[in-house]
């Protein structure tokens, strides 16, 4: 039975190729968007949940709120000594396991020297909380003790080629030799605790004997827990609010500081970075790439529907006959969903072949490594089970319906009037599409408006022809000037400037602030760059009170500070220059007079506002040269300072970055989004537009008495055009209409979320509207014009 019914269905595709193509090819093209948005929407949700004890890890944050000045900030940057105390004094907590991230560290075994960015250190039950394979080692002891580093299998081979590495020694920052213990299997792409080389934790310690006793001190230290099994994190909260007050509560009380440390779930690391209270969460993109393929494959479906039903009149005589000569309505109905899961089988072909074709460029716009097909993947097989039956049963039950319900009386007799373009069902499903459509292309606009503005937005410094030199290697304050006076002699470097601001990444350390003799009370925190005099001049940061520092005046690196205008706000005074300050950043007080006020410069990504910042001469205390280059073969006078460096620190590569790229890098997730967007808008569009062809097809043909008539009549072609595009241009205004208020919220809602964001101009909406009926009246105008040119004499012949 059901093979004649497909026969039957096979036949009838044949015998109409044209819709047949447009419906196969709608649905590949929603079917190949859909699938494409599972596989980056499955990889965003599976980060790190591959671990045995996914369910029972949990990673700490910390919330800070300065009661002062109102600030409150969430990240994971815990205090080194906070994790080993848990484990001892809190039940419930398994374990403990410290990750430090120290940044790119030079690693050299022989010849071989080369600047690793994925390393780290971990505490010695690393490979048991965690479930990453060893190759070669112990996972209880490879890291146990000072001095052993574990590497992964691509790393081994980079420094050992195929030897095994394990007894090996590599030097590490020109400054201590490790022993090889071990090889992991290479990390996952899905993981966020990449690593190539791992460091023991008390290799770190025993090179910095006081952090493991500083709980005042935070930096990219970040700490994990294991919970016994059957343990509530939420039941541990008086536990470590009694943890906080016991170890830290005093420094809280003289600072007038809020602290509290929150436990959140392994799964929830990666969409949330800095915790599950902090101000990053994309999860709300997960929901929108969701809601994405949903509304694609939806509007794809549409086309099908619409398409059959359209058809109505055409097929209402096989209906009334097959009905007639005893056919239930249930065989109808089996008939019309064959001939609907037989569109999707082919629809789902070719929509596997686009994904296979275009993956290449879908994985580089989202910066991903997905595939299509892994070995045992059940989820991509089952699902795409799941989604051929969807399709087809959703595109399929309102035709089969619709067509089986018709009363075989009144199809015979001719009086069937509830076919063609007046159908308000089959209307408001275009309606719904260009609907649709418009929020996903108002969204992209949005989103790259979004960006150019944040990447036009005057930053309080000059980004171009800047870069930063990182000065790992350098020994010590004498050779970093002897580096900086060789860089400035060069005729390509118009200024240069030693300090530890990485521009285009941020400030690395903040201290508190406060009027002199102030209470502790009164202090807030405030990030800190120490440097030489000429940061300004290099940087571009403009003063607007005061003067710069002055390298002839002794009393500037002792005794004076340079703060921005948030920070001169903060201390409430309107006219600071002269006014003293204590700078408070541990177990001294450093006082000194302002001696200039600075613009707002942002430090930051634009997503977060300007936060006070106070800078002063501390050289010696530099991480980085920022050079500004002139106008120019930037790669030639870059290779003019490696020159210099090599002659200096020739043990240590020459490490540089361009300002302008980090500042890019900090926009990585909204770029993606912009992307996405950008491609689903148009095949939104293109889906939509090749049902409006179907549609007009149909139309046309069910209309082509009327348009001889209207011709014998006299009828234009340009009126017959407009008669037919007309309707049709109807339902895509409705569509804008609908549409846009829709996009309007979705798009303030998400620019909410950002410290410095455009506003939503009118125009976005009005060039949206205008493309759009663009596109639909290009499209409906082709059949159209088509069928206002036929001959009238022809056109009535085929009545």
């Amino acid at each position: 039975m059901f093979r004649n019914y497909f026969k039957i269905a096979l036949r009838h595709l044949r015998r109409h190729k044209i819709l047949t193509a447009i419906n196969i090819c709608g649905l590949a093209v929603g079917m190949a968007c859909c699938i494409l948005i599972v596989l980056y929407v499955r990889d965003e949700l599976s980060f790190d949940r591959f671990h045995r004890q996914a369910a029972n890890i949990y990673r700490l944050t910390k919330t800070e709120s300065n009661n002062a000045n109102g600030t409150m900030n969430h990240d994971p940057a815990i205090q080194f000594p906070v994790g080993p105390a848990l484990k001892k004094e809190v039940a419930g907590i398994k374990d403990a396991v410290r990750i430090y991230i120290p940044g790119t560290t030079l690693f050299t075994y022989g010849e071989k020297k080369i600047l690793e960015l994925y390393n780290g250190y971990a505490d010695a039950s690393f490979f048991q909380m965690f479930s990453y394979p060893l190759l070669e080692g112990n996972p209880a002891t490879v890291l146990k003790d000072p001095y052993t580093v574990v590497l992964s299998a691509s790393a081994a081979k980079r420094y050992f080629g195929d030897q095994s590495p394990v007894g090996k020694v590599l030097k590490i920052a020109n400054a201590y030799a490790s022993t090889v213990t071990g090889v992991m299997k290479d990390m996952p792409s899905n993981t966020d605790l990449r690593m190539d080389i791992i460091q023991s934790f008390p290799t770190l310690l025993d090179r910095n004997p006081s952090w493991d006793k500083l709980w005042y001190m935070f930096t990219n230290n970040v700490t994990y827990v294991q919970l016994a099994d059957g343990t509530d994190s939420r039941k541990l909260e008086p536990a470590l609010k009694e943890f906080v007050q016991q170890h830290i509560g005093s420094v809280l009380q003289k600072y007038d500081v809020q602290f509290s440390l929150q436990l959140q779930p392994l799964s929830h690391v990666h969409l949330r970075p800095n915790g599950d209270e902090g101000e990053i969460d994309n999860t709300v993109s997960i929901k929108i790439y969701i809601a994405i393929a949903a509304f694609i494959i939806l509007i794809a479906c549409i086309n099908f529907m619409n398409l059959t039903t359209a058809r109505a009149n055409e097929r209402a005589r096989e209906v009334g006959l097959r009905k007639t000569l005893g056919a239930e309505r249930k065989s109808l109905i089996l008939q019309f969903l064959s001939e609907s899961f037989l569109i999707t089988f082919f629809s789902l072909i070719t929509a596997l072949i686009l994904v296979m074709a275009f993956m290449p460029v879908f994985n580089q716009m989202t910066g991903k490594e997905l595939r299509l097909f892994a070995s045992g993947d059940s989820f991509v097989y089952g699902g795409l089970l799941i989604l051929a039956t969807v399709v087809g049963l959703l595109a399929g039950s309102y035709p089969a319906l619709y067509l089986s319900g018709l009363m075989p009386v009144k199809v015979l007799k001719g009086r069937l009037m509830t076919a063609g373009a007046k159908s308000f069902i089959r209307r408001g499903l275009v309606v719904f599409q260009f609907a649709t459509a418009v929020v996903l292309i108002i969204a992209t606009v949005v989103v790259y408006t979004q960006l150019r503005f944040w990447q036009q937005k005057s930053l309080g410094f000059d980004k171009e022809h800047l870069v930063s030199v990182y000065l790992d290697g350098l020994d010590g304050l004498s050779q970093m000037n002897l580096f900086k006076a060789a860089v400035q002699d060069l005729p390509g470097v118009r200024q240069s400037s030693l300090n530890d601001f990485s521009v285009g990444v941020g400030i690395q350390r903040a201290c508190p602030v406060a009027r002199e003799g102030a209470s502790d009370k009164e202090a807030f925190v405030t990030s800190t760059i120490a440097g030489d005099e000429a940061l300004l001049k290099t940087t571009g940061i403009k003063l607007i009170a005061g003067r710069d520092f002055n390298p002839a005046m002794a009393t500037d690196s002792t005794d004076a500070f340079i703060i921005n205008k948030a920070a001169a706000k903060r201390l409430g005074w309107t006219d600071p220059i002269g006014k003293r300050i204590e700078w408070r950043p541990g177990n001294f007080v450093k006082h000194g007079t302002i001696i200039g006020v600075t613009e707002d410069f942002n430090f930051r990504s634009l997503h977060y506002q300007v936060d006070p910042v106070i800078y002063q001469v501390r050289p010696q205390d530099a991480e980085i040269l920022t050079v500004r280059l002139a106008r120019g073969n930037h790669l030639a006078q870059l290779a003019g300072i490696e020159k210099i460096w090599n002659k200096l620190a020739p043990d240590n590569p020459f490490n540089f970055s361009f300002v302008e790229n980090d500042l890019q890098k900090q926009y990585a997730s909204e770029q993606t989004m912009g992307r996405i967007f950008g491609l689903f808008a148009g095949l939104a569009v293109f889906i939509a537009c090749m049902g409006l062809l179907g549609l007009s097809m149909l139309i046309a043909r069910q209309r082509t008495r009327e348009i001889g008539i209207r011709k014998v009549l006299g009828a234009s072609v340009v009126h017959v055009s407009a008669l037919l595009s007309g309707d049709f241009l109807k339902q895509v205004l409705g569509g804008i209409v609908i549409g846009v208020p829709v996009a309007w919220y979705c798009m303030e809602q998400w620019l909410h979320r950002f410290a410095f964001r455009i506003h939503l101009y009118w125009w976005m909406f009005a060039l949206t509207a205008l493309i759009v009926l663009l596109i639909a009246l290009f499209t409906v105008s082709i059949q159209s014009i088509k069928a206002a040119l036929m001959n009238p004499v022809k056109s009535l012949r085929t009545e």
